[in-house]
């Protein structure tokens, strides 16, 4: 979605978007419903862009309980496609992996892919969505237990 005028500056200061040529901003689907429900940004049909935006990623509403959270918190994040979690690209590099009933993972898929984020230097975090939408966080330790804790 590309904002043009002089909101694009305001959006572009609070953090948000891609600056392109002149006054204007494009914007993730994440950031542009974020921008909309907050009110930070408004739109002649707010609820059918809402539902438009929404329809672009799939499990689209657990991804982005998640990505309001971590913003409501200051936490500056993107969405990787490739991935598919979310990453803290400010600050200490965590990489949020997503699941919700919506988006079902197994334990091989979570360690494969905590594995994955470590690899590329990322901390992996589990977000769990629960029906309500509120996330919680666990951290995803996947080194093999110590012979100390066996015992």
């Amino acid at each position: 979605m590309i904002v043009r005028g002089p909101i694009a500056s305001s959006i572009i200061n609070a953090g948000f978007g891609t600056p392109l040529s002149g006054l204007a901003v494009e914007l993730n689907p994440l950031e542009a419903v974020y921008l909309i429900l907050k009110k930070k940004l408004l739109a002649e049909d707010a609820q059918e862009l809402v539902k438009t935006l929404s329809s672009t990623l799939k499990d689209f509403w657990s991804i982005y309980s998640i990505y309001a959270d971590l913003t409501d918190q200051g936490k500056k994040v993107a969405y990787d496609d490739e991935l598919g979690c979310i990453l803290q690209i400010k600050g200490e590099k965590r990489g949020y992996v997503p699941l919700s009933y919506d988006r079902p993972l197994t334990l091989k898929a979570l360690v494969e892919k905590a594995k994955k984020l470590e690899e590329l230097g990322w901390i992996a975090v589990l977000a769990i969505v629960d029906e309500h939408g509120t996330v919680t966080y666990y951290s995803v330790n996947t080194r093999p237990p110590s012979l100390e804790l066996l015992n």
